[in-house]
């Protein structure tokens, strides 16, 4: 990330802590695993298509380490962030706003296993397949899905896996443009991006 977004996360939270609000999450989410996994989704997708029209982003989180990696390395007309926590829009609601971001994106509060609409979009996101059920793909956008084999977490890791390859067909992705693994410290993160034909 580059001095601008730095400095972008810097007035964020400084905001949060002059306004009094919970901000824990928001700083989690840009710690330096998260950082390095969304910048390994990210080079990997701008590997297979450097333009995309509608992006959803399934079990988003803030979505802003995402959102700033995309707009760097691809051209996205629009991202819609799902994720069933309010404070999670919220708090990139105050990204955008405090730093005079102009939003080319929506927020979707529901379910990510409930939303059944994928094929609006041309890319589906999810880096979150760890916490939730299966979603499988449908014909027409392209996927890019990580998970992990960390259960040590075992309230919140409900569906870890053991390879790219189990990851892609637990969720009906049976043409791939890439799978690969990344060795973090206590566990590996997978990866896969494909189509379902």
């Amino acid at each position: 990330m580059d001095e601008k977004v730095v400095g972008r996360i810097a007035e964020t939270a400084f905001y949060m802590s002059y306004n009094k609000i919970k901000s824990i999450d928001f700083a989690e989410s840009l710690r330096p695993n998260q950082i390095k996994c969304k910048k390994w989704l990210v080079d990997e997708i701008a590997n297979v298509n450097m333009n995309w029209k509608r992006v959803l982003v399934l079990g988003s989180w803030n979505g802003v380490l995402l959102y700033e990696l995309l707009q760097e390395y691809c051209n996205v007309d629009w991202i819609d962030f799902l994720d069933n926590n309010p404070n999670c829009h919220r708090d990139r609601d105050i990204y955008f706003e405090v730093n005079n971001i102009p939003k080319n994106y929506g927020t979707i509060e529901m379910d990510a296993t409930e939303f059944s609409d994928h094929e609006s979009y041309d890319l589906i996101i999810n880096t979150s397949c760890e916490h939730m059920k299966d979603i499988p793909a449908v014909y027409g956008p392209t996927y890019a899905l990580q998970s992990n084999n960390y259960r040590q977490v075992k309230d919140q890791h409900i569906n870890c896996v053991d390879s790219a390859q189990q990851l892609a067909k637990q969720n009906n992705l049976n043409r791939k443009f890439f799978e690969g693994k990344l060795k973090m410290s206590n566990y590996d993160r997978f990866m896969v991006i494909g189509y379902y034909y």
